[in-house]
């Protein structure tokens, strides 16, 4: 009779990875630094005490803690387990987790503060973990892998509950490793959480070619982060927008990369303007890479070096193993130049989510591609550019506004910081256009009204101008539009 393998299970990886760097580091971070045989190990004594607390093979388990070391310990301890792992963001309030615990099945959440009365099955990382897990035998398991996904991810939820993305181990695998591009050199700091996809992908990414991963906490300022990455001497970084805005305005009038020895500073999980994509490559790294992905199949393309420069208001080509299609709303290919939706087939694409709770006119899977919710043109070099979210997309008296379009022309105007644009319901037109503003000097109202006045075509100037300190942000940067849209409906012109 002939043998069945057994299913694939990514914590293999880390035991072999373990048997062949024993020594080399893995994780570096303030309150838990680990060699790769000692990762294998710590994971694999947090697997034997996880499975004294009750979790069996095939069990939900979310991960909702602050410490990212611990985080990614706990994730391969689980696989040991033949569990399935379900990253939460750290944030997450009490009320938060006892609804994600019930929508995705989750038999405990691990996690390191306590939530009196929270309504849902807790496994307790405090500060006697080290200890409960230090008399566990830190040889290997015996193989628990069962027929059950690696992952979980939740995807960021701006536009409301989250989708759960359900990779198996193989997808995963093929999600971390494809990108034979990607280099992070020998230290790649990252201070992102992990409940974040493209935090994790790159995190593991790095771990499977044999790159330190030096997780610097999660609360900080960028001064902060810029001086931790140049003390530990890092050679790639992962970061957001948000923070490569505040080291452009540390950088103003340097001459010189204030990260001019890294490998890569990749940058993703929401849009730029060209202008920071510029001055990014100038005055951050010379290799700075912004990358697009989504959620339902990871990381899609990357812009770098010289296309940075002829195509800065794109967000690249797509990557090798990548195949994007832009589509009409009958899903039929639009010619070069032409707007539509942005659809993917990549090597990490989930098959399927979980549960009820999906999309129709976003994020989704469909017929074999994965339809990230973007509205986007592919152009003839095959450059992908982004115009909007669809859910985003403001039709004002029948006419198609992408914000994206009129935030790039306010964002020229020298006495605007940053800005965000969107639609609000007015009976009459459908919609209008606000802009909210985060003004950089002494701009006034009619100032930005002249300035639309003469780069946009009257149905895309907006009709309204809030200005504030800050916009508010979901804890990977991306602007939380639905917020600023509820704001309108409270203050009322």
């Amino acid at each position: 009779m002939e043998r069945s393998l057994d299913p694939m299970n990514l914590a293999d990886a880390f035991v072999g990875l373990a048997h062949r760097w024993p020594e080399r580091p893995a994780l570096i971070s303030p309150s838990l630094s680990l060699t790769y045989a000692g990762l294998a190990a710590r994971a694999t004594q947090t697997a034997r005490e996880l499975r004294l607390r009750g979790v069996k093979p095939g069990a939900n388990i979310g991960v909702g803690i602050r410490n990212n070391a611990e985080t990614l310990v706990a994730m391969i301890a689980l696989w040991m387990l033949g569990a399935t792992a379900v990253p939460l963001d750290f944030r997450a309030t009490a009320a938060e987790r006892k609804l994600l615990a019930s929508e995705f099945d989750l038999f405990a959440i691990i996690e390191d503060r306590r939530f009196p009365d929270s309504g849902y099955e807790t496994i307790f990382m405090d500060g006697s973990w080290a200890d409960q897990i230090g008399r566990h035998d830190a040889s290997p398991l015996a193989n628990e892998a069962e027929d059950a996904p690696a992952l979980i991810g939740l995807t960021s939820g701006t536009t409301g509950r989250p989708v759960g993305i359900i990779l198996d181990h193989e997808r995963a695998l093929l999600r971390f490793s494809f990108d034979r591009e990607q280099d992070f050199g020998p230290v790649m700091l990252n201070p992102l959480p992990l409940s974040f996809s493209a935090s994790r992908s790159h995190t593991f990414a790095a771990l499977l070619k044999g790159t330190a991963v030096y997780f610097y906490p999660l609360l900080f300022s960028a001064p902060e982060l810029a001086e931790a990455a140049l003390a530990a001497k890092a050679t790639s970084i992962c970061t957001v927008p948000t923070i490569v805005r505040s080291w452009l305005d540390m950088t103003s009038g340097r001459s010189a990369p204030l990260f001019d020895s890294l490998s890569a500073l990749y940058c993703f999980g929401a849009p730029m303007l060209a202008a920071e994509k510029l001055e990014s490559k100038t005055r951050l790294s010379s290799n700075f890479v912004q990358e697009y992905g989504a959620s339902f199949c990871g990381r899609i393309t990357a812009l770098r070096g010289a296309d940075i420069d002829a195509k800065p208001e794109t967000v690249g080509r797509p990557l090798t193993y990548v195949e994007v299609q832009v589509v009409d709303d009958g899903d039929r290919i639009v010619p070069a130049n032409t707007q539509g939706f942005i659809r993917v087939r990549s090597p990490g694409m989930a098959r399927q989510t979980y549960g009820q709770n999906t999309r129709t006119d976003s994020d989704r899977l469909k017929d074999g591609w994965a339809y990230t919710g973007d509205i986007g043109l592919l152009d003839e070099d095959g450059f992908i550019r982004l115009l909007a979210r669809s859910s985003d997309l403001i039709i004002r008296a029948g006419a198609n506004v992408h914000p994206a379009e009129v935030e790039a022309v306010l964002a020229g105007h020298a006495g605007v910081k940053e800005v965000a644009v969107v639609g609000f319901a007015k009976s009459r037109e459908g919609e209008e256009i606000a802009a909210f503003v985060i003004p950089s000097g002494d701009v006034s109202e009619a100032d930005l009204v002249a300035h639309c006045r003469t780069h946009l075509t009257p149905d895309k100037r907006p009709r309204r101008f809030v200005f504030v300190t800050e916009l508010p942000r979901n804890s990977v940067g991306k602007i939380l539009r639905t917020e600023l849209r509820d704001r309108l409906q409270v203050e009322k012109p």
